[in-house]
């Protein structure tokens, strides 16, 4: 059945925006901020059904330059208002991953930005997307880092700082996008100050979204309010056929001490690589790797909204 009050929600692109998607960084508008869903109260209910073990709680410096500073951090047994409050006051970082694609309240959302992208562009035909929510403070910033997946960020509330680098060198070496594949190391990248002269650079506000191609490093620092925003991670044809050629480059590197120089998706190597990274994951399928910790789990504060910053660090061991 038709979801009338959906019918009040969607995005505009201009004819530009359609033409530089996933190409080039853009933004387009949308008035999906101004649903019932991203207030405190809904937030603060959502905060309380979701799984605990889907929700990441954590807290960083104010360096641009000390990823070390991201740290994770306990909720207690706290309301989900608390957890905003905490959030209002301190420096503090909340994600509800798969918030919009698998709570019932939010999947009708989740679905109407997905069939507005859809729409902007007839080739785009994701294989997988996910989306959670992201609840941030006021001063929080994300760490340059470089996602495996196609991404698009729509912002709901609070205004955030969203800056984006091109996917090459200096800015990303593909070294990394191999790392991160080979769960060797997170998405976090080396970050230069002086690249700011370099990136394209937006204010983002209530009502507006951000997409940018594949790869493309990006760092944000919010600027004023509670911010709320929904990050989409797509896989795609092409995104899962570049990652798949990185994929082999890593393996060649890893496994067989060859220094891989070609990165293309066409021509016979490209082939050639795809089959080798089938059959690696084939083989892990069938026989396993050992697990591998994520890194920073190690919660070293809880969450107090009575804090100065909203959280008290715990006496190391």
């Amino acid at each position: 059945m038709r979801d009338t009050y959906m019918d009040q929600f969607g995005s505009t692109w201009s004819d530009d925006g359609k033409r530089k998607f996933r190409r080039e960084p853009i933004t387009v508008r949308h008035n999906y901020h101004e649903h019932h869903a991203f207030s405190d109260v809904a937030l603060a209910a959502l905060i309380e059904r979701h799984p605990r073990d889907l929700i990441d709680f954590c807290t960083m410096g104010d360096d641009a330059t000390d990823h070390d500073s991201w740290r994770a951090g306990d909720p207690g047994a706290l309301t989900g208002l608390e957890l905003i409050e905490a959030v209002r006051k301190g420096r503090l970082w909340i994600n509800l991953r798969h918030a919009m694609d698998r709570d019932p309240e939010y999947r009708p959302i989740y679905d109407a930005m997905l069939a507005d992208m859809k729409k902007a562009d007839p080739t785009f035909r994701p294989l997988l997307a996910e989306a959670g929510i992201l609840i941030s403070s006021p001063s929080a910033q994300v760490f340059l880092h470089s996602d495996v997946s196609e991404t698009m960020l729509w912002h709901m509330r609070g205004v955030k700082r969203f800056r984006t680098y091109p996917p090459q060198r200096p800015w990303l070496n593909l070294d990394d996008v191999e790392g991160v594949l080979h769960k060797d190391q997170t998405e976090d990248i080396h970050f230069d100050p002086a690249w700011d002269k370099d990136a394209f650079t937006v204010d983002l506000h209530p009502g507006m979204a951000a997409n940018w191609p594949l790869h493309g490093p990006h760092r944000i620092e919010n600027q004023s309010g509670v911010n709320v925003s929904v990050p989409f991670e797509i896989s795609t044809p092409q995104s899962r056929l570049k990652n798949s050629i990185l994929f082999a480059n890593g393996i060649l590197r890893r496994q067989f001490g060859y220094v891989p120089k070609e990165t293309r998706t066409d021509g016979l190597g490209a082939m050639m690589k795809q089959v080798l990274s089938f059959a690696f994951k084939l083989k892990v399928r069938i026989f396993g790797e050992p697990e591998r910790p994520m890194p920073k789990s190690e919660r070293t504060f809880d969450i107090d909204p009575d804090a100065p910053d909203g959280l008290v660090d715990r006496q190391a061991a």
